[in-house]
């Protein structure tokens, strides 16, 4: 499909912007969906963000009105009742409906931060994005989802009491989520909730997308076949078994028994015994249509 050589395309440009790559991802839900209208859509948002910020605003107070712009002004904010709407990972559907999970909500800070001049980064806490706003006065967490201003020093607390058990942050937490990575975790949410609300047919798109930006990661591939199969797209599910079980080196598993006996074969774990016998159940009704 066009839309998965684009996100190939924007994945090879450097300094690709998390949201073009977000905009791509939403064509899940939308194949014909115009990027450029909703780059547009946060350009103006950014227009509104820059009228209203107080340029003699430093630290704490001007990542306040930062957040305060965002979530009051423009009216953007988590949507808990619902959290696992795929809509809220759309990012054409978070500018409509003003509302999505925190990476989105993160990531259109991001987003106009740029376009503002403002240095606002990803921070992806365990069970909760968040943003980081920085300047000459130092830095502070924005969470655009609760609507909170944190201090640095204060996340472990302020991220225990959302999730309610004790949090540990080390260094690297603190380190900020590319495109790439954001894009990813996107994905992640969306397979999600496709399982929450089934859709095996964008479910397997959202699959493809994650094949396309990790190729090296088997399980995506796995899932892939395993989804393939139940929908009876056999020649589909076949090529991703066989792409699965060359990752794992073990494709020779997959060769008829007299050619497989040349080589030294390590026992496969049950899950991938399954498959195996998957991959011949396949290839006999292959036989027998053609």
């Amino acid at each position: 499909m066009q839309v998965f050589e684009q996100f190939r395309r924007h994945l090879a440009e450097p300094g690709v912007g998390a949201e073009v790559l977000a905009l791509d991802i939403a064509r899940i839900g939308q194949h014909d969906l115009d990027g450029a209208i909703y780059l547009g859509e946060i350009d103006r948002l950014a227009e509104v963000v820059d009228r209203h910020l107080s340029p003699e605003a430093q630290g704490f107070a001007a990542a306040s009105q930062f957040l305060e712009i965002i979530t009051h002004d423009l009216g953007f904010h988590g949507n808990r009742t619902d959290y696992y709407d795929p809509r809220n990972s759309m990012l054409d559907q978070v500018l409509h409906r003003r509302t999505g999970l925190p990476i989105m909500l993160c990531l259109l800070c991001i987003a106009i931060g740029q376009r503002v001049d403002r240095q606002i980064e990803g921070m992806g806490f365990p069970h909760h994005f968040m943003a980081r706003y920085t300047d000459a006065a130092g830095a502070w967490l924005l969470d655009p989802f609760y609507n909170a201003v944190v201090e640095t020093e204060h996340a472990e607390v302020y991220l225990a009491r959302i999730v309610g058990r004790p949090i540990q942050l080390g260094p690297h937490f603190f380190q900020p989520v590319g495109a790439m990575e954001l894009a990813a975790r996107i994905l992640n949410n969306l397979r999600a909730a496709y399982m929450s609300h089934p859709d095996a047919e964008r479910l397997r798109h959202v699959l493809t997308f994650q094949t396309i930006l990790a190729p090296d990661q088997p399980q995506f591939w796995r899932e892939r076949a395993v989804l393939s199969f139940h929908m009876q797209e056999w020649e589909e599910a076949a090529h991703d078994l066989r792409h699965y079980f060359f990752l794992l080196g073990a494709l020779p598993f997959l060769f008829p028994e007299d050619v497989r006996a040349y080589y030294d074969l390590p026992e496969l774990a049950p899950d991938d015994q399954n498959l195996l016998n998957m991959h011949h159940h396949i290839r006999t009704l292959l036989d027998r249509i053609n």
